[in-house]
C-alpha cells in the first residue's frame, strides 16, 4: 500500500509567490503531496493545531505577523512540525536565525526549483524526525534516571532495616555472652542452656537475612545457583509441614497438609522448593489470628504441579498486591521491620524453575498464595 501524500501547508499572502510555489511542486518528479494555501498566520495555526498539514512552509512577511515572531508564534501552535521559512534575498539572514530558533530549514524565493523544494520538505521532515527522537531518548533517560534514584533510596532503606535488624541482634548476642561470662560460676546449668540457645537462634536468623541478601543479589546478576534433580513434590509438601506444624501450634493455627493422589515428580531443586513453601508458610503463619487456618498443598496439572498456601488472615490490601513480588518492598505498618526480600526471592526462585507465582486475596478474606513447576 502506498503512503499517503505529504500534506503541505503553504503559509503566503502573496499570490504570485503561492502560485510558483503551487506550480514548482507539482513539477517535481516522484513527490506526492497535498497543499493547503492560507494568507494569515492565525489560519495557519488553527490548521496545524486540527493536525491538517505534516510541513509547513512559512512566509515570514504576512498581515498578522513579521520576522522572527511569526516564527516563534508557529512553533508555539505545533512544536512537532517542520518549518521551512520562506524569505526574499534582502532578509536572509532573518531566516537563518529562524533556523536557529527552531526552523528546519529556509528557502529563498525566486532561487529555488521543484526539486530543490521537494529535498527541503523531505530534509525538514527527517530532521524533525530525529528532532523527536532525541527529545524521546533524553525523557527515557530522565525517567530511567528517576527509576535509578527511586532504586538507590529504597537501596538505603533496606540498608537501614537490614542494618537495625543485624544490630539489635548482635547486641543481643554480645549482652547474653557477658552475662554468661559473668555468672557462669554462679547460675545453674539449665539457665546457662536457655542463654546459648538464644544465642544459636539470633545467630540463624542473623543468618538467614544475610542468605537472603545473596540470594536477592545472586538473581538480579542471573546467577542463583540451582541443583535440579526429580524430585517427589508429595514428600516436599510432607517436609514443609513438618517443619511448620510446631510453630503453627505454639500460634493455635491449624495447618492442614492437601496431599494428592499420584505422587508426581518434578525435575526441580528439593531445597529451593523448600524455601519458597517456608517463605510462604512464614507470612501465612505471621499473619494469620490464633484460630485461624492455613491450607498448604500441591495439585496436579496437565503439564505442571501447583504449589498452594492458603490463610485465614486479615487478607491483603489491592494497593499492596501489585508490589508484593517487588525486590525491597514491605508492607511497613504489619511488618515494620521486614527488608521485603522473602517474596521476591520465592519469585526468583519459582521462575528459575520455569514456573510462575501469584498472590490472591481480598481484604478480610485472607489470602492464597500459589506458584507452579514445570512436570
Amino acid at each position: 500500500m502506498n503512503e499517503r501524500p505529504i500534506r503541505v501547508l503553504l503559509v503566503e499572502d502573496n499570490a504570485g509567490d503561492a502560485r510558483l510555489l503551487r506550480e514548482l511542486l507539482r513539477d517535481a518528479p516522484a513527490f506526492r503531496h497535498e497543499l493547503t494555501h492560507v494568507e494569515r498566520l492565525a489560519e495557519a495555526q488553527a490548521a496545524v493545531q486540527q493536525k491538517q498539514a505534516d510541513v509547513v512552509l512559512l512566509d515570514l512577511s504576512l498581515p498578522d505577523g513579521t520576522g522572527m515572531s511569526t516564527v516563534a508564534r508557529m512553533l508555539e501552535a505545533a512544536p512537532d512540525v517542520p518549518i521551512i521559512v520562506l524569505t526574499g534575498l534582502d532578509d536572509e539572514s532573518t531566516a537563518v536565525h529562524a533556523v536557529h530558533a527552531g526552523a528546519q530549514d529556509y528557502l529563498v524565493k525566486g532561487q529555488a526549483d521543484g526539486g530543490m523544494v521537494a529535498r527541503s520538505i523531505s530534509y525538514a521532515r527527517e530532521r524533525k524526525r530525529l528532532e523527536q527522537e532525541r527529545r524521546d531518548l533524553l525523557a527515557r533517560e530522565h525517567e530511567a534516571r528517576l527509576a535509578a534514584e527511586a532504586a538507590v533510596l529504597a537501596r538505603d532503606e533496606v540498608l537501614r532495616v537490614v542494618s537495625h535488624d543485624l544490630g539489635n541482634s548482635l547486641s543481643a548476642i554480645l549482652v547474653m555472652a557477658t552475662v554468661l561470662l559473668r555468672t557462669h560460676t554462679q547460675e545453674s546449668h539449665d539457665a546457662n542452656a536457655k542463654r546459648i540457645d538464644s544465642i544459636r537462634m539470633i545467630a540463624e536468623q542473623m543468618q538467614r537475612l544475610r542468605q537472603d541478601l545473596l540470594d536477592v543479589s545472586m538473581i538480579e546478576a542471573g546467577r542463583l545457583s540451582m541443583d535440579a534433580r526429580p524430585v517427589d513434590v508429595g514428600k516436599v509438601l510432607e517436609r514443609a509441614c513438618e517443619l511448620y506444624s510446631a510453630l503453627a501450634t505454639e500460634k493455635s493455627i491449624a495447618l492442614v497438609c492437601s496431599q494428592i493422589d499420584d505422587s508426581r515428580r518434578v525435575q526441580a531443586d528439593e531445597q529451593r522448593l523448600l524455601q519458597v513453601l517456608a517463605n510462604l508458610l512464614t507470612n501465612a503463619l505471621k499473619f494469620t489470628p490464633a484460630g485461624g487456618e492455613v491450607i498448604v498443598g500441591v495439585e496436579p496439572l496437565d503439564s505442571e504441579v501447583r504449589f498452594f498456601v492458603s490463610d485465614t488472615g486479615s487478607g491483603i490490601s489491592p494497593d499492596h498486591l501489585p508490589h508484593l513480588f517487588d525486590r525491597f518492598w514491605t508492607n511497613r505498618t504489619s511488618n515494620p521491620h521486614g527488608a521485603g526480600l522473602g517474596l521476591a526471592i520465592a519469585k526468583g526462585i519459582v521462575e528459575a524453575h520455569g514456573g510462575r507465582i501469584e498472590a490472591l486475596s481480598r481484604p478480610g478474606e485472607g489470602s492464597t498464595f500459589t506458584f507452579t513447576i514445570p512436570a
